[in-house]
Order: structure tokens, then C-alpha cells, then sequence
């Protein structure tokens, strides 16, 4: 299972709205509603995600167990 509460809070670090965060990494509603339900995403959306916040992928997202 992965959890990306640390995605929201890079995101305010950045004082980045939620919708600026989807449009800049160029996400469907959908893939953005994966990431706010902790679901799997593609590396693909991870790295643009990362781009658009300048961080890596241990910043935005956690491996936990279940």
C-alpha cells in the first residue's frame, strides 16, 4: 500500500491549490483522485509530480504496510 501524505504537504509548502498541482503536472481529475485516495498511480505521474513540485519521490509518497 502507498500513502502520498506527504504529497500534500509539499504541496502547501509550495502554496499550491490542489487543481494548480493537477493542471502543472498535467493529470486527468481521475489520476488526481487515485493520488487523494492513496490508489497506485503510474512512476510517469510521480516523476511529473515531482518536477512540478522540485522534490524526489521519497518526499511525495510512502511505502506502508497494510
Amino acid at each position: 500500500m502507498v500513502s502520498y501524505d506527504n504529497l500534500w504537504s509539499v504541496m502547501k509548502q509550495r502554496k499550491m491549490t490542489k487543481t494548480q498541482l493537477r493542471i502543472a503536472a498535467k493529470l486527468s481529475s481521475s489520476t488526481f483522485a487515485k493520488l487523494a485516495h492513496n490508489k497506485l498511480v503510474s512512476l510517469d505521474v510521480l516523476v511529473r509530480l515531482c518536477l512540478v513540485l522540485n522534490c524526489q519521490l521519497s518526499d511525495i509518497c510512502t511505502i506502508v504496510e497494510k
